[in-house]
């Protein structure tokens, strides 16, 4: 019965599921994005450095390299943000406008702020757990020794998830909705409107 309404669903509205290399296309352009403004918070963290060290003249004070880890710390909300609001807003990313793709529900509403964020969440939840964990133990008063421990796990876990992620996305081919496995949690799916 599902089968049947996606397929009424598609042809009814004209909807074409995405294709695998146009998702992977739009994947790209949103890496694209995402590196010039983590390169922006790179360059206004360490600009605030070099204005702070009259030019190298003179050591920086310490919170200056403070305002330069919380600057790109922020960039670690930022991230998410972008995909939650423009998901949430518009179904899109900067990369899936590009490509003329677009996330929705399986019935053809938009997704919402919900569904956006279990999306996201299956997409990659890691970082949150490494960047929360780490602030844990250090509010702790943990060992160096713990932290490197906790990082060795946490990378150790983080090429787990990223295998993960590439083989939920390597289904996309092979499914008849194409959809990865965070389609699958969100319950959505990429289309090419008309």
């Amino acid at each position: 019965m599902v089968e049947q309404r996606v397929v009424k669903f598609s042809s009814q509205v004209g909807l074409r599921y995405a294709s695998f290399e146009t998702r992977l296309v739009a994947f790209v352009l949103d890496l694209i994005v995402l590196f010039s403004v983590l390169a922006l918070f790179f360059a206004v963290a360490f600009f605030q450095v070099l204005l702070r060290s009259d030019f190298g003249d003179v050591d920086p004070p310490d919170a200056a390299y403070d305002l330069a880890a919380i600057i790109l710390m922020a960039y670690l909300v930022f991230l998410p943000a972008y995909f939650l609001v423009l998901w949430a807003w518009r179904g899109q990313t900067v990369g899936q406008m590009a490509m003329a793709i677009k996330v929705v529900r399986r019935d053809g509403r938009p997704m919402g702020p919900a569904r956006a964020a279990v999306r996201l969440g299956g997409l990659n939840f890691l970082p949150a757990i490494f960047v929360a964990s780490l602030l844990a133990l250090e509010a702790a008063g943990a060992s160096e020794d713990a932290l490197i421990a906790l990082i060795l796990v946490l990378l150790l876990a983080g090429l787990g998830l990223m295998a993960v992620q590439v083989v939920g996305f390597l289904i996309v081919p092979f499914d008849r909705e194409r959809r990865a496995l965070h389609d699958r949690l969100a319950d959505t799916l990429v289309v090419e409107p008309k």
